[in-house]
């Protein structure tokens, strides 16, 4: 923005501010009519209204799934450069999280509404349901004059607004295309929460089915979440209690209806299969009901989320032991043991060597590998062949915001901040007593974050928030990241004494592209395990697609074969998976490559041209890399072009990060 835009822009501001005259030409009809919307509010107060920490707690709690979704796009937004800082909003104009230059963290809580402020790109937006950028004088309130911003809302899978997507520079004009990076941020946000709104609707339909299901079995069954808390519970179950209505235990904590006086829970909830016939008490509405537990199976919701069910007699009746329950999660799998993990090449051996190995101790463990790489199955798979009798709780420190990791680790009292649940929250750290606890993408946890964890593995004692009370928790820990966690250290992102800690024993995931031996199987039991749980016959697959999976280079590794065998599985019409139902870009390859070499014959002629004209090295060399990058313009675009934009599709196709596609983007003038 040149200097006579912003002086023109000043001039109507200033008419409109003194004398409420409209200046045609001078806007846009959304910022003359924010202007106008805007009128009552003093334009040189620097008021800002800013949420108090607790109500601030207690809007990151509602907007836990729209964070963890935009977090990791704003920070790749934030990269490019041109950026000041990148903002996420809530529909009420409250800004929930900042990416970027530190220094703007303390405008979390700020509200941007223009009832508050007045025109601004996230209240704007807001108002007009729609892309805008708002420039420099544009800003109603005068302290706003020197910023730029540009903002596009979120929607749901309802056409409704749950927050705003902004980039913002203090001083300078935004870049030029900052509307359609922000635009593929939005795209991408809004496909992960419609994709977990579809899951939570099945995951419903599943409950229901599941209820229908359970009330089958003569005995009491009583479904428990990761929390402890009841999910589900039969009609069996329901008459031993005196209850009429389902509804009134869903969410109840299990401890409510079960007497814990040595410690039932604990061996009710336990991961061991072995332990059956743990006796225990129910609070029936007449008194205790003595029961014995004669079934307990780990299962899986659609969602991914765990699941424990359990089955009981009352005392003296009928116990079936050799009939085990029909009851499997939404992957058609049960938690694996070490001897489970599909793979014989000599790497996976060695994981799997190294595995057992560790099983055998209570050290901490260190996961390191790519994304998709397995990390929580080969955790999963410790934690198992351990023996270890307290559960295997997980946490993505990466996906919960930094104000919420403490109390999601160590627990807090009720009444400790806003929003808090009534009667206080047991962190992960407690819930794994006995048994372990998995910190997956342990690089993403804040740094003041670190000191904490760092202290409880030193004496292993936990205090809740809102307590000065501590306990303590024997939980073993195994940490995985897809980051090289010493070069964080180096960069000083990592504590070094909390690294050395994690990696008392360090197990290194080898890529998929580097085990390729392994894709076989592993292949043969997603189809098996995915045939199973669509309810579909057995399927085969043919030898040219198997060569395909084999020669493709699986930049998602382990994860985006599953996926692949997914889609192939539900498009599959015959017997057979055939190479047609793959991908296009399995099909692509071939032709990738044809490219390539017509790419490589382009710049043998180029530089045989050159030797030619006798031009000098330099002027070769500068010939030879503007070759190069309108080589690579050309690929861009067209890749671009062939996948409707999918900057993710793209990179995986080039083999490089989304980052860098954006910032060749910028570089090339790209747009989309």
């Amino acid at each position: 923005m040149d200097a006579s835009f912003d002086s023109e822009i000043y001039k109507a501001w200033e008419a409109f501010i003194r004398k409420g005259i409209v200046l045609e030409g001078a806007r846009s009809a959304e910022i003359s009519g924010s202007w106008q919307r805007s009128r009552g509010i003093d334009p040189f107060s620097r008021h800002r209204h800013q949420l108090p920490n607790r109500m601030l707690q207690a809007k990151l709690a509602e907007n836990v799934q729209l964070i963890s979704f935009a977090r990791p796009i704003m920070r790749d937004i934030s990269e490019i450069e041109g950026h000041d800082f990148v903002a996420l909003s809530d529909q009420d104009g409250y800004i929930l999280e900042i990416a970027g230059d530190p220094k703007y963290n303390p405008l979390l809580g700020l509200c941007c509404s223009e009832k508050d402020i007045g025109t601004n790109a996230i209240g704007t937006a807001l108002v007009e349901n729609r892309e805008l950028e708002v420039k420099g004088p544009e800003h109603y309130a005068h302290c706003y004059h020197s910023a730029h911003g540009a903002a596009i809302p979120i929607h749901n899978n309802q056409a409704a607004i749950v927050g705003i997507l902004a980039a913002y520079n203090v001083a300078e004009p935004l870049p030029d295309g900052v509307l359609q990076v922000l635009n593929l941020g939005v795209k991408v946000i809004e496909n992960q929460l419609h994709y977990k709104s579809e899951v939570s609707q099945i995951t419903r339909i599943y409950h229901r089915t599941c209820s229908s299901i359970i009330d089958c079995f003569q005995d009491g069954v009583l479904v428990v979440d990761a929390y402890h808390n009841i999910s589900n519970v039969n009609q069996r179950c329901l008459n031993l209690l005196g209850v009429s209505d389902r509804k009134s235990l869903i969410g109840k904590f299990l401890g409510n209806l079960v007497l814990d006086e040595t410690g039932v829970m604990k061996s009710l909830l336990s991961n061991n299969p072995n332990e059956f016939l743990n006796k225990f008490f129910l609070k029936g509405a007449e008194g205790l009901i003595p029961c014995s537990l004669v079934r307990r199976r780990i299962t899986r919701n659609p969602d991914g989320s765990q699941q424990t069910v359990l089955g009981f007699v009352v005392e003296g009746e009928s116990q079936e032991l050799d009939k085990p329950y029909v009851f499997t999660g939404a992957d058609g799998d049960d938690i694996s043991s070490i001897s489970s993990l599909i793979g014989h090449s000599e790497k996976w051996n060695e994981i799997k060597k190294l595995s057992m190995r560790a099983a055998q101790v209570s050290s901490s463990v260190l996961i390191e590998g790519e994304s998709g790489t397995g990390k929580e199955l080969v955790a999963r798979a410790i934690h198992e062949e351990s023996g270890l009798k307290g559960p295997f709780v997980a946490i993505n420190c990466g996906a919960i915001p930094k104000e919420l990791l403490q109390s999601e680790l160590f627990g807090y009292e009720d009444g400790s901040f806003t929003g808090a649940r009534k009667g206080g929250g047991i962190g992960k750290l407690e819930v794994g007593d006995g048994g372990t606890v998995f910190l997956d993408e342990i690089g993403e946890m804040p740094f003041d974050m670190q000191v904490n964890l760092l202290r409880f593995l030193q004496d292993k004692m936990i205090t809740r928030i809102g307590s000065s009370v501590p306990k303590k928790v024997d939980v073993r820990i195994i940490a995985a990241t897809n980051r090289k966690l010493k070069n964080e250290v180096q960069l000083g992102r990592f504590r070094e004494d909390l690294f050395y800690r994690l990696n008392v024993i360090n197990i290194e995931l080898p890529s998929l592209r580097e085990r390729k031996l392994d894709i076989p199987p592993i292949t043969r039991f997603f189809i098996q395990t995915l045939c199973l749980q669509f309810k579909r016959d057995l399927l085969s697959i043919s030898d040219v697609a198997m060569n395909m999976l084999c020669d493709y280079n699986w930049p998602g590794n382990v994860r985006e074969l599953r996926n692949v065998m997914e889609n192939a599985i539900v498009f599959a019409e015959g017997s057979i998976i055939t190479e047609d139902i793959l991908p296009s870009y399995f099909r692509g390859d071939s032709a990738r490559q044809k490219e390539q070499l017509r790419d490589k014959e382009s710049f043998d002629s180029i530089i045989s041209d050159v030797n030619m004209r006798g031009l000098t090295i330099e002027e070769a060399r500068k010939l030879n890399q503007k070759a190069t990058a309108d080589m690579e313009r050309d690929k861009i675009i067209k890749l671009l072009d062939e996948y409707g934009g999918n900057v993710s599709d793209v990179a995986r196709t080039m083999g490089i990060s989304r980052n860098t596609i954006y910032r060749k983007m910028k570089t090339y003038k790209i747009e989309v």
